[in-house]
């Protein structure tokens, strides 16, 4: 995935710890989870809300894994 692609690239050094917290969804470490980067994400499209708990979209399973 090239910068121009990756919605996290905008965030500097940010986008390092939203990446962590994208990759905390992906393995349900709910305890783990910073809770004021989920909203942010939610408006990336990157998550949403299921059951009560963030999971990535498939844009956001895209991002964590190929940025």
């Amino acid at each position: 995935m090239q910068n121009d692609e990756d919605p996290l690239a905008k965030f500097g050094l940010d986008a390092i710890d939203l990446r962590w917290t994208m990759k905390d969804i992906a393995g349900k470490r709910w305890q783990m989870l910073n809770q004021a980067h989920v909203p942010k994400l939610i408006d990336l499209g990157l998550v949403e809300m299921q059951d009560d708990r963030p999971a990535l979209t498939i844009a956001g399973q895209d991002t964590v894994w190929d940025g």
